[in-house]
């Protein structure tokens, strides 16, 4: 088991027992054990309901009424950190674009005299300037999501959750996002990536599945797809918890059934070059991995 460190986000035998209006207890999170190091990019994922949201609130800052366990904050700090949800009229303050980044910004203690400039950088690279002074309501919910977005990436951050923020965007606003992520996570912020959208999963990232309030699996993009290389279970951590395989590694895991394509299956577009161009053979070339 990896040491953890001084500074790590740690959350030991953390659980959340909610009850409904006859009384009657439901598990939302349950013994969850999770140590996000600085820095780190970490996928959540799990079919709806298992808990990926309440996680993500969590690690966050945001802690509900009856949560027990241990949380040790680290790097992210007794403030935690920015979130977006994935209904973006939750989290709004401001009456317009403008208003909500600028609002951000104060929160955050940016100096006077930067305030603007960053608003302006924030705006313009959410694709809001035209827009920057309009309501609400004159605004479409993609728009509203890049907003919220918007103010959360305005400055530098030491974490930012975003949940399942893509869901209501379409495939520009989408790369524009996760563009927006990666630049931050470049400069050290840590970013936790809620989401069911499996092509969003970066090859070498971590991912963190839920499955009824438990975690089922951590590890990285390939086991986690595939299973283990010697596993012989024909369930991947992936199907376990009730999600749909990608279409490329649904047909690497045919191809492996029926013998022609042997581990380690490919998960990059290079990876995939390699083991087209060779046939689907790995003998030819086994370095892909």
């Amino acid at each position: 088991m990896k040491r953890q460190a001084a500074d790590d986000l740690v959350l030991s035998d953390v659980s959340i027992y909610s009850h409904n209006e006859l009384g009657e207890s439901s598990i939302r999170l349950e013994e969850v054990n999770i140590t996000i190091v600085a820095g780190e990019w970490i996928n959540v994922v799990g079919v709806n309901g298992s808990g990926k949201s309440t996680l993500a609130r969590i690690v966050a800052g945001l802690h509900p009424e009856g949560i027990t366990g241990e949380i040790r904050r680290g790097f992210a700090g007794d403030r935690g950190g920015p979130i977006v949800l994935q209904q973006p009229r939750a989290q709004l303050f401001g009456e317009t674009p403008r208003e909500e980044v600028l609002f951000a910004l104060e929160w955050r203690g940016i100096a006077s005299e930067l305030i603007m400039q960053q608003a302006e950088e924030a705006l313009r690279r959410a694709g809001l300037i035209e827009f920057a002074d309009e309501p609400w309501e004159r605004l479409s919910g993609g728009q509203q999501q890049m907003a919220a977005i918007a103010a959360s990436t305005a400055c530098e951050t030491q974490l930012l959750v975003l949940d399942e923020v893509t869901s209501m965007l379409d495939e520009f606003n989408r790369n524009a996002v996760l563009r927006m992520a990666q630049d931050l996570h470049s400069k050290g912020t840590a970013i936790v990536w809620v989401t069911q959208r499996l092509d969003e999963l970066a090859p070498d990232s971590r991912v963190v599945a839920l499955g009824e309030g438990r975690i089922i699996f951590d590890g990285d993009v390939q086991e986690f797809l595939y299973g283990e290389e010697d596993e012989l279970s024909p369930l991947s951590p992936c199907l376990r918890v009730g999600l749909r395989l990608p279409y490329l590694a649904a047909m690497a895991l045919e191809l492996r059934r029926l013998g022609k394509l042997s581990n380690p299956l490919p998960v990059t577009a290079e990876q995939w070059r390699k083991v087209l161009g060779n046939g689907g053979s790995r003998e030819a070339d086994n370095t892909t991995r």
